[in-house]
């Protein structure tokens, strides 16, 4: 089995091949906001839910890898956003994929952001992320995100989502546009894993079950959804009525 079967199958589990993400980097950009501001707290109550994956900056795993079990898949950021800002800006590089390599992680993840300024210049060091990937058999996930006033229309979404596929990416993670039928046909074109962002926190836990439901009628292979979990009241109870919809056992 390659290292990158390996990897992907960590993220992937149970006969569904299914992930169950939390991503746990937004501080860069948000600061230390509630839910994210006590790290190991809310580590701990993700996992006892049941997430099988988090979506963490090096700094963050640094500070929670010790009660993080080794069957959790870790999908280390390697982009992010150049501190506080008021302007909208695309992310930076941030470490490499030696520092992944060096941190057990299962996939690197990069973020476009279309519409914004440097989305050339993050999109060629994506490519070039890729390409070096190959050699050390790790994953990438592609977090393609379409311009602000398209950020949920379906066509956009399917645009940006066939980009990232083109450019050679392992997984997509992009937004859901509302509609199951529109989404299934964003899987059916691009062939890779997506797992789908939450976004901010809206719609109460029952917003978010529901679109849980939908997202798995249309075909995808998970969620990375953040906000919405750890800003929620019961963090853990929301992972774990999350995998209940996704995996049979």
């Amino acid at each position: 089995m390659s290292g990158k079967k390996r990897r992907m199958e960590r993220l992937f589990r149970g006969p569904e091949k299914r992930c169950l993400m939390v991503p746990l980097d937004h501080a860069p950009w948000l600061g230390p906001i509630k839910g994210i501001n006590k790290p190991k707290e809310i580590v701990g109550q993700v996992l006892d839910g049941g997430a099988n994956a988090l979506l963490v900056t090096p700094g963050f795993l640094n500070q929670v890898g010790h009660i993080v079990k080794p069957e959790v898949g870790i999908v280390l950021r390697v982009s992010i956003v150049a501190g506080p800002s008021e302007e909208a800006f695309q992310e930076t590089p941030a470490a490499t994929l030696k520092t992944a390599l060096r941190l057990d992680a299962d996939a690197v993840a990069v973020s476009i952001f279309f519409g914004r300024s440097g989305e050339c210049s993050i999109m060629r060091w994506m490519s070039e992320l890729i390409e070096k990937s190959y050699e050390y058999q790790m994953p990438v996930l592609a977090e393609m995100m379409p311009s602000s006033d398209k950020f949920f229309d379906a066509e956009a979404i399917a645009h940006v989502s066939r980009l990232g596929m083109e450019l050679g990416a392992d997984i997509i993670k992009t937004n859901y546009c509302g509609d199951p039928e529109a989404f299934r046909q964003i899987v059916d074109s691009v062939g890779l894993p997506i797992v789908v962002a939450g976004g901010a926190n809206q719609n109460g836990a029952d917003g978010t079950i529901n679109m849980v439901k939908e997202l798995m009628q249309a075909g995808a292979s998970g969620v990375a959804i953040g906000r919405r979990v750890w800003q929620s009241d019961n963090p853990g109870e929301l992972v774990s009525n999350m995998r209940k919809i996704m995996f049979t056992a």
